[in-house]
């Protein structure tokens, strides 16, 4: 390869120079990296060179240069190869001479590289010692690689890999400005499509500067009127979330960080509505100005969420908790009292008599029944306690901390009497009771599904045993 015989030592350092010159210019990797590669083969005057990314933990090529022309080299080589093994644990410079590493290398390649006898390997080494790339220079056996060749192309990587960290950061430093400006223009969009009010106060939010006209749209207030009186934004937040608000508007300032709340506020007419809140520190040479922020309407989202809820969680037709949130409570209420060493019992419950009021009297008595029961089983039992339509005419309770088996009793009986007593749309004809199995935590299961099978158990015992009773998993029948 012998290039000092050629080239004297002030044209390899312009040659040198020139590169460093492009590659930094450019923030394009395959760039650089055929500036690279055309350097490295003029440097050592070689018969043809290549250069190439690591990419997935293998080094990927996509071209050659041969003389002055540039070739196609699709291929990749990981640590399946020995030079790349030695490459990749050595990270060094090195020449490979075996016939069988050429012979290997020439067929991954698809014999696309003249023959040679030689292969020249110089790593490109990231400033975190991580392999970057690498060049490769292809020779005849006749060419020896000079320690000083070695230097002027270890060298050269060096200068590569200064371009190739750079061009990543100016490209990461360019999608985020990239990513500021789409924000900001969809900031933009917003403010001026969505109606919204907006507004700047004191950094302390105990004065409004400037209200838009969007005020009275939205909230019922004239701009004056607004603004005359400041005691008005912190006077309409509804008391539930006044505090709360008050609470995030100082941890805002305190810490120096945009203000973010939904809340609800009264409109002049008394009427309350969901609001989102945004606000930012305006700065002028790292001093703090007032806050500009916006406020919007949430009002229809915020109903389409409670309904969304509901309809996960709650049974159309009673209002009850569903299956779903039944198995969910259940869990909470097994943990809390596992934690504290608690009791609390399940009831599974169905009616008696309904299939007959639904058959005879229809589906709309039959609803009608149903939501009954729902309202006589809640007034029976504690705001704490879980009450749950779980399908058809089979209702669940999780009586909460009970602390004695009479106490469930006494629940149990109320209920079993609340169920039996008359209902307006059904009639004497049709007699509706209930049956109902019990079981207790930890007594019975210290498992939400073993409990829930337990009390299920008990009561197709009450319902086998007479009706109109209850009986408990692990006890005698009461009725």
């Amino acid at each position: 390869m012998s290039s000092q015989a050629q080239q004297s030592h002030t044209a390899l350092l312009s040659l040198i120079a020139d590169a460093s010159n492009r590659m930094h210019g450019s923030i394009d990797i395959p760039a650089i990296l055929q500036v690279g590669m055309l350097t490295a083969v003029q440097l050592v005057d070689a018969n043809a060179g290549a250069a190439a990314l690591m990419m997935d933990g293998c080094l990927a090529f996509t071209e050659y240069v041969k003389g002055d022309r540039r070739q196609p080299l699709p291929c990749r080589f990981g640590d399946e190869a020995g030079w790349v093994r030695e490459l990749m644990a050595n990270q060094r410079s090195f020449v490979i001479r075996e016939s069988d590493e050429m012979d290997a290398f020439a067929e991954q390649t698809g014999h696309c590289f003249p023959a040679t006898e030689q292969l020249a390997v110089v790593p490109v080494i990231g400033k975190e010692h991580d392999l970057l790339g690498c060049l490769l220079l292809f020779a005849d056996a006749a060419s020896r690689l000079a320690a000083s060749e070695v230097v002027l192309l270890e060298k050269l990587a060096t200068m590569m890999t200064v371009a190739i960290e750079n061009a990543i950061q100016q490209s990461e430093k360019r999608r985020v400005e990239a990513d500021l400006e789409k924000s900001v223009a969809t900031y933009r969009t917003l403010v001026e499509q969505i109606p919204a009010i907006t507004y700047i106060a004191t950094l302390d939010r105990s004065r409004i500067l400037f209200v838009s006209p969007q005020v009275e749209d939205i909230l019922g207030y004239r701009q004056d009127d607004f603004l005359a009186n400041q005691e008005i934004w912190s006077q309409q937040i509804h008391p539930e979330d006044r505090e709360r608000v008050l609470s995030e508007v100082h941890q805002s300032l305190n810490a120096k960080i945009p203000f973010h709340a939904e809340y609800r506020i009264y409109a002049k007419d008394g009427s309350y509505l969901w609001v989102k809140d945004a606000a930012a520190t305006v700065r002028d040479h790292d001093q703090d100005l007032y806050l500009q922020g916006v406020v919007y309407d949430i009002s229809e989202r915020k109903a389409y969420e409670e309904r969304l809820m509901m309809m996960a969680h709650f049974d159309a037709l009673t209002g009850l908790a569903n299956r779903a949130l039944f198995h969910d409570r259940l869990s909470q209420t097994l943990a809390y009292s596992k934690r504290h060493q608690k009791q609390f019992a399940v009831m599974y419950l169905d009616l008696d008599g309904f299939k007959a009021v639904n058959d005879h009297l229809g589906h709309q008595a039959g609803d009608n029944l149903l939501v009954q029961t729902a309202h006589r089983l809640r007034a029976n039992v504690r705001e704490v306690d879980t009450v749950a339509r779980m399908g058809g005419d089979e209702f669940a309770i999780i009586l909460d901390d009970v602390h004695t088996r009479d106490t469930v009793e006494l629940v149990a009986w109320k209920l079993i009497e609340a169920i039996s007593a008359p209902y307006e749309d059904v009639g004497a004809g049709h007699q509706v009771t209930m049956s109902m199995g019990i079981a207790i935590y930890p007594e019975d299961s210290t498992s939400c599904d073993l409990l829930i099978t337990a009390a299920d158990n008990a009561m197709y015992r009450a319902k086998h045993g007479g009706r109109n009773c209850y009986c408990f998993h692990q006890s005698k029948n009461s009725d």
